[in-house]
C-alpha cells in the first residue's frame, strides 16, 4: 500500500498509510522485488540470495518460512504496475526474551541442581560409607590379646557383605595363627627347659663331692639322656619351621617300601609281632603305591603315626594299604589308651600332649609335624578314636 497503490490515493488517504509504515519496528524489514527478482523497493540492503524463496512464493501466493530466530512472510501481490514479490522479515521480541528468560532460569536450575547434588552426594556417600568407617574404627581398636578377633556388622545382602565376611575369616586365621604361635612358645620354652634343668641338676650333683666310677657313669648316662632329648626337640623345632618354606615335591616315592623301611627301622624296639601289615592291592593297582612327593619328610610323618600307635599300644598295630575310589589308601589302628573329645581338637597344636600320655615320652611335636606334612603333599587324614579302647588314622592319598 505505501509503495505499489501510492500512485492511486489521495494524499489524505494515503497519510494513515504512510504513518503506519514509518511507525514500523525497527526489527521489520520490507523488501519488494519485481517480476525480474530485482530490488524495486527496500528499507534495509539484503545480503542474501532470495531467488528460491520468491519463485515459491509465486507459486503459493503467500509463504511462511524462518531462518533460526527470524520470521519471514512472503506474498505475491498483483499491480497495475506488474507483478511483484513482497517479502517481509521480522524477529519476534516477545520469544527472544522469553529465550532469554528461559536460559537464565535453566542456567540458575542447573547451578541450584548441582548444589542439591553435591549436598546429597555427600550426605549419601556418608550413609553409604558407615558400615566401613565403622569396620576401620573396630580394625583400629583391634587387640591380639583380646579374644575373639571378629568384626560386628549389620547384613546387607551385597558386597559389603562379603567383604566382612572374608576379613572376618581372615582374623580368625590371624587369631589362631597368633593363639598358636603364643602357645608355641609357651610350650616350647617348657619343654627346652626341662630337659636342660635336668642336665643343670645331674652335673652339680655330681660336682658337689667325689663319686665312684658308677656314680658318674651313671650320671653321664642321664645327661645323656636328656641331652639327647634335647637335640630331638630342637631337630622338630626346626622341622617344623622349616616346613612353612618351599619344598620340592617331585621324588618318586613307594608307599609300601616306605613302610617296610619303617617297621624295620622299629624293630628293635618293638616285636616283629607288634605289626600287622596288609596289603589288599591287586597286582594290576600296583600303581598306586607310587607317589610324587618328598621321601624324608613323608618317612618322618609316617614313622611318627606308626610309632605313636605301638608305643600307645599292648596289642600289635594293624597297618593296611588298599583302594578306595581309585585312590591309595592307608590305615594305621591301635587298640590303645584311644584320644579323648577334648584333647583331639588340639591333636595338631605343638607341644600338645593328651592328658593320658603323661606316663610316656614324648614332646608333642610329631603330630602336629604329620599332620602338617600331609597337608603340604595334599594327603586327606581323618581321626576315630575311643578312649581306653582305638585309635584309627585313616589317609587317602591324591590320584
Amino acid at each position: 500500500m505505501f509503495y505499489l497503490e501510492r500512485d492511486e490515493l489521495s494524499q489524505k488517504g494515503f497519510e494513515p498509510i504512510q504513518n503506519s509504515f514509518y511507525n514500523l519496528s525497527s526489527d521489520q524489514e520490507v523488501s519488494i522485488f519485481n517480476e525480474n527478482g530485482n530490488i524495486a523497493f527496500n528499507t534495509k540492503e539484503l545480503k542474501q540470495n532470495w531467488s528460491e524463496s520468491i519463485e515459491q512464493i509465486k507459486q503459493k501466493g503467500e509463504l511462511n518460512f524462518r531462518d533460526n530466530d527470524t520470521y519471514y512472510h512472503g506474498l505475491f501481490y498483483k499491480d497495475n504496475q506488474g507483478d511483484f514479490v513482497v517479502l517481509v522479515k521480522a524477529t519476534n521480541p516477545m520469544i527472544q526474551s522469553q529465550k532469554k528468560k528461559l536460559i537464565s532460569i535453566l542456567a540458575i536450575s542447573f547451578f541450584v541442581a548441582m548444589l542439591i547434588l553435591i549436598f546429597l552426594t555427600s550426605r549419601l556417600s556418608k550413609l553409604a560409607y558407615k558400615p566401613v568407617r565403622n569396620i576401620i574404627q573396630q580394625v583400629n581398636d583391634l587387640n591380639l590379646n583380646k579374644s575373639p578377633l571378629q568384626l560386628s556388622y549389620r547384613s546387607s545382602k551385597d558386597e559389603l557383605e562379603e567383604l566382612f565376611q572374608a576379613f572376618n575369616n581372615l582374623l580368625k586365621e590371624i587369631e589362631t595363627g597368633y593363639e598358636q604361635q603364643k602357645n608355641f612358645v609357651d610350650f616350647s620354652s617348657h619343654e627346652l627347659k626341662t630337659p636342660l634343668a635336668s642336665i643343670i641338676n645331674q652335673l652339680e650333683i655330681s660336682l658337689q663331692r667325689n663319686r665312684s666310677n658308677d656314680d658318674y657313669r651313671e650320671t653321664s648316662e642321664q645327661v645323656l639322656q636328656d641331652a639327647q632329648q634335647l637335640k630331638n626337640i630342637l631337630e622338630n623345632l626346626l622341622t617344623l619351621s622349616n616346613l612353612n618354606k618351599s619344598i620340592q615335591l617331585k621324588e618318586n616315592i613307594r608307599i609300601d617300601e616306605l613302610i617296610w623301611e619303617i617297621i624295620e627301622k622299629l624293630t628293635p624296639l618293638y616285636s616283629a609281632e607288634k605289626f600287622n601289615i596288609q596289603l589288599a592291592i591287586a597286582p594290576e593297582d600296583f600303581h598306586l603305591l607310587e607317589f610324587k612327593g618328598n621321601e624324608t619328610l613323608l618317612y618322618m610323618a609316617l614313622f611318627n603315626i606308626i610309632e605313636n600307635a605301638a608305643k600307645f599300644s599292648n596289642d600289635e598295630v594293624m597297618i593296611k594299604l588298599s583302594k578306595a575310589n581309585h585312590r591309595l589308601q592307608l590305615q594305621v589302628k591301635d587298640h590303645g589308651i584311644g584320644i579323648s573329645d577334648k584333647d583331639l581338637k588340639h591333636i595338631n597344636q605343638p607341644f600338645y600332649r593328651g592328658e593320658n600320655t603323661a606316663s610316656f615320652q614324648g614332646n608333642g611335636l610329631g603330630m602336629s609335624i604329620a599332620l602338617k606334612i600331609f597337608q603340604l603333599h595334599h594327603i586327606q587324614h581323618s581321626i576315630t578314636t575311643q578312649l581306653k579302647n582305638y585309635t584309627q588314622i585313616q589317609l587317602k592319598f591324591p590320584q
